[in-house]
């Protein structure tokens, strides 16, 4: 697995907001008057499955050509995450997530003019590294004994990275994260929750596969982490 990068940037800066929150209880007025808790906040590791919406249309694209079948082979992936919360009820986190899948192309036949082109009709694989950089908003809802629901909302970018081929391809995505945390009496927790990322869909810079359409990628996950 190849990390480029743009994104070692989102972890060494997920690890260094960790480092500098721990041990920091309560932040002050000018008066003395606590205002926010700095150190409420967690590192936890998921294990994700990937599951995208398929692209069927056969439309005619703006320049003419067969805008094509594209589907997303479905994946397991691994999500690691910062949570700083600086009130009780809202705060950020902050996500790298990668996997690997095949994008699979099915460029329907036409004819030009009188000529039947077979080369159309041929399906298209493209064997992908998958890394994602996002960041979100959190309000954390009222907590039911040790269960604590939490809903958030961002975006961020993807990075599509072809096996077969050096050229990655980036998308701006958004993302809705919904969930819940499960706290133990340690500092040790249990996450499960469901992602939803909504980008538009990758054509590795081939116009004969780009379809110029918005997928979605949910994801289940489940996972640990750690407070700090």
């Amino acid at each position: 697995m190849k990390m480029r990068l743009p994104f070692a940037v989102p972890v060494l800066l997920m690890l260094s907001t960790a480092a500098a929150f721990h041990g920091q209880t309560t932040a002050t007025t000018s008066k003395g008057r606590p205002f926010a808790r700095l150190g409420l906040g967690d590192v936890g590791v998921a294990a994700t499955g990937q599951f995208t919406t398929s692209i069927t249309s056969q439309n005619i694209g703006s320049g003419g050509q067969v805008l094509p079948h594209q589907a997303t082979t479905d994946s397991p992936g691994m999500l690691a995450t910062i949570h700083i919360q600086p009130v009780s009820w809202a705060g950020l986190e902050f996500n790298y997530q990668y996997s690997r899948f095949s994008e699979r192309f099915f460029r329907a036949p036409r004819t030009q003019g009188i000529v039947y082109n077979p080369n159309l009709n041929t399906p298209v694989n493209v064997s992908t590294d998958f890394h994602e950089a996002t960041g979100a908003y959190v309000l954390h809802l009222k907590p039911h004994k040790k269960v604590s629901p939490y809903v958030g909302i961002g975006g961020g970018y993807i990075d599509f990275e072809p096996i077969q081929v050096d050229r990655n391809q980036w998308r701006g995505t958004g993302l809705v994260d919904i969930g819940f945390n499960m706290q133990t009496v340690s500092n040790l927790g249990f996450r499960v929750g469901a992602r939803d990322l909504i980008y538009r869909a990758p054509d590795y810079f081939d116009t004969s596969l780009s379809s110029s359409r918005w997928v979605s990628t949910e994801e289940p996950y489940a996972g640990v982490y750690l407070k700090f």
